[in-house]
């Protein structure tokens, strides 16, 4: 949904906009494009490419008095207008509060400057995202067909139910339901709902956090099911927000910020355990990454049973780290693609040192943890062939390597994106191998993935995307 949402949206991503003059140029021709009280929307600008972030007076400027919501590459940050801080009911900028978990950035004066950071855009976002039901199967539809053209049948959605396109409308899963019935979304989904909307039964006194009817991880089909619970720990690293140990490269006061507190982590990580939930905790800094750790330990330590948890991203990560994860069964889900698209901005962000612990994949393989692909869309593009080549090469935009000792073979990033995938959802019994049994779904490509150059992974597209035995996408020769 996400991605979809964002094809919708002014493309605000790097080269799409190279400067701050281009992104208010392209969100005024799409505001003029807009009834005069429509909302106006882009994704995926990244101030570390455009020098600055935008200011809600400049968006007010080029405008024309709609609201505006521009989100940034990360995901975990948001500029804001004067029109959208009042369609929440702030008084101008200067009105609008402060909220746990997030910052509002102000000027001198006390008012917002538009950039809001982690839980303190939510409301606004939000606001923003009342649209039809008709608008979130549209979105859907794009994701599709850029999922099945990227050669992707199967897909893990880390996170819905709340915000989003069709948070506010219409249930969800309802959305996703209807789209596969009309065949309008193809890939099989495996969806996480957030953590927010679990919550506590009248008769349940074992306290336990689930869904209605005690439903749980693994209810579903082939075609749609619910993955683990989604807990959202920490801010991003390019925006300066994930909880770290050591401070940021020259911000001496700036450890980043824990979203969910480490004690309410502790306690939540158990709760869902007990209940048959996996859990998947976002999880970037290596504050972030301890505290996800304890939860998970805890989980251990009060059930018997056992389960595939995650940590996404499990992104600046030390030995200690990973080889606790690996005695916890804990799954990694670092992105390859962030190398290339974000690597210059990290070591910017944390330093040469600290950079060659961050997005792992040989340590992880050598511990023994099997580790899924990942891209992380719609933060990154969601080609899988390019975040292959990122793990397999392991350099930034700007060609410098990143982390080399990490670097894994043309086989090893291909199992990631197969069977790892499979594996980290319980799904390997039907999917990620080429066997008598197992779903159909497979891609015919255009070079052989195994015997091409390893620096030209990234080039190759699907001829083909074949799902439970039909043809997609392309054609088959």
């Amino acid at each position: 949904m996400g991605t979809g949402e964002q094809l919708v949206n002014v493309d605000l991503r790097y080269p799409a906009v190279s400067s701050l003059d281009e992104l208010y140029s392209v969100l005024a021709d799409r505001a003029d494009e807009l009834p005069p009280d429509s909302w106006v929307r882009g994704n995926g600008y990244d101030q570390n490419r455009l020098g600055a972030h935008p200011t809600a007076e400049m968006l007010d400027k080029v405008t024309g008095g709609r609201p505006a919501l521009i989100e940034h590459v990360s995901h975990h940050m948001v500029v804001a207008n004067t029109a959208a801080f009042e369609r929440v009911g702030a008084v101008g900028r200067r009105g609008y509060d402060d909220i746990p978990g997030g910052r509002v950035f102000r000027d001198v004066e006390g008012r917002a400057e538009g950039l809001l950071q982690e839980n303190a855009g939510d409301p606004i976002r939000l606001e923003a995202a009342r649209v039809t039901e008709e608008e979130s199967i549209a979105a859907l539809a794009l994701a599709s067909n850029q999922a099945v053209s990227y050669g992707l049948t199967s897909l893990t959605e880390p996170g819905i139910l709340v915000g989003g396109a069709a948070g506010l409308n219409s249930p969800v899963l309802n959305i996703y339901q209807r789209a596969i019935a009309e065949r309008t979304l193809r890939p099989r989904m495996t969806v996480m709902p957030f953590h927010q909307v679990l919550h506590d039964l009248e008769i349940n006194a074992e306290g336990m956090l689930t869904l209605d009817l005690g439903i749980r991880t693994g209810f579903g089909d082939d075609h749609l099911r619910l993955g683990p619970v989604k807990i959202i720990s920490d801010g991003s690293l390019i925006g300066h927000s994930a909880a770290v140990h050591q401070c940021y490269s020259g911000e001496p006061e700036n450890v980043g910020l824990m979203v969910v507190e480490p004690e309410e982590l502790r306690e939540l990580i158990p709760a869902y355990h007990r209940a048959g939930w996996s859990v998947a905790t976002h999880a970037i800094g290596d504050r972030a990454i301890d505290y996800a750790l304890d939860g998970v330990e805890a989980a251990l330590e009060t059930s018997s049973r056992r389960a595939r948890h995650r940590i996404e991203h499990f992104a600046i990560a030390t030995d200690a780290q990973v080889t606790r994860a690996a005695s916890l069964g804990v799954i990694p889900v670092p992105q390859g693609v962030f190398i290339s698209e974000f690597g210059d901005g990290i070591r910017e962000a944390i330093g040469d040192d600290r950079a060659r612990g961050t997005y792992r994949m040989r340590s992880l393989l050598d511990a023994g943890i099997t580790v899924p692909g990942s891209t992380d869309s719609p933060v990154s593009d969601a080609n899988p062939f390019v975040s292959m080549h990122d793990l397999v090469n392991r350099r930034t935009s700007s060609g410098r390597e990143f982390a080399p000792a990490e670097k894994v073979t043309v086989a090893e990033a291909l199992h990631a994106y197969t069977y790892g995938s499979a594996f980290a959802v319980n799904a390997e019994r039907d999917l990620g191998t080429l066997e008598v049994g197992k779903l159909a779904d497979f891609v015919a490509l255009s070079d052989d993935i195994l015997s091409v150059a390893p620096e030209t992974i990234g080039t190759i597209v699907p001829k083909a995307t074949v799902i439970g035995g039909e043809v997609v996408y392309g054609e088959v020769d």
